[in-house]
């Protein structure tokens, strides 16, 4: 059934009827039966420009196309489709005798605006690169279902590439407040870095090729050395206060991942050069 039962229109009437047939039919046999009252639910497939606005909202998005928000305060209560699986095979698994009320949980409610902008959001990441938490709750579903709408010509995207002689730097995904992830490359016998930190910190796991790092303690001078390969996965953090540089010592390219615990702000870059 649906919430629009609740209301007193053609279809909410129609939808009332339907519900009280599946309640005469258990009370006359006691038939395990189940009745689920859904707000709107979002997910993968729905079919857009139809009456979802969720997926109206992440086909047109994906694509470039306009939408329209006539209230922005408006709210809908929406529940996502994996849930409602959940909750119709529970039912299913498990019934019990004569009628029942089922319930999908979580339910969820926002306003048009608020869905229009988070929707936004996810289109306008690969641009700016800046995810959105999308690990959890409404967020999460949402934007698996955002993903869904893109067509094949947009699985893919370009992120910007910074090339110089000693290799390549390319931001990958930057975050809220969890920092960002990179790659570089080096040439061999290229080294990079020469500057520490006086706060940030940062990780490296060289991919491919034999990388040396080198560390000296800004008031101690205290030196220290690294060996690590791509065939022998290790992280290597940078701490504050030791100056560090990453040597390219194999006779290939070296490819390195790199994530800092902060999005890099050219106005305040917390790098100071100096040698090891």
């Amino acid at each position: 059934s649906s919430a629009q039962a609740e209301r007193d229109n053609p279809y909410g009437r129609s939808k009332r009827a339907a519900e009280q047939a599946v309640a005469a039919l258990a009370d006359a046999t006691g038939n395990p039966c189940t009745v689920f009252r859904l707000p709107g639910v979002f997910g993968k497939w729905c079919r857009p420009n139809y009456n979802s606005v969720v997926a109206t909202f992440c086909h047109n998005l994906a694509r470039g196309l306009p939408i329209q928000v006539n209230d922005p305060s408006a709210s809908v209560r929406l529940v996502y489709v994996d849930d409602v699986v959940a909750a119709f095979m529970a039912a299913l698994e498990a019934p019990a005798a004569g009628l029942s009320q089922g319930v999908v949980q979580p339910e969820y409610g926002v306003t048009l605006g608020d869905l229009a902008a988070q929707i936004r959001a996810f289109n306008d990441c690969r641009t700016s690169l800046q995810t959105e938490r999308v690990g959890t709750g409404f967020v999460r579903a949402l934007y698996a279902t955002y993903v869904s709408y893109l067509p094949p010509e947009k699985f893919a995207y370009e992120v910007p590439q910074h090339a110089d002689p000693r290799g390549v730097f390319v931001e990958v995904l930057k975050t809220a407040d969890s920092g960002q992830f990179s790659y570089f490359t080096a040439h061999p016998g290229i080294t990079r870095g020469g500057h520490y930190h006086h706060t940030k910190t940062e990780k490296f796991l060289v991919i491919k090729g034999e990388a040396l790092f080198k560390f000296r303690h800004l008031v101690t001078g205290e030196l220290v050395e690294l060996h690590t390969r791509g065939d022998k996965p290790q992280v290597v953090d940078t701490i504050p206060g030791w100056v560090h540089d990453i040597t390219n010592v194999g006779p290939d390219e070296m490819i390195v991942m790199l994530w800092a615990n902060e999005n890099f702000d050219r106005l305040k870059p917390d790098t100071v050069a100096s040698k090891v």
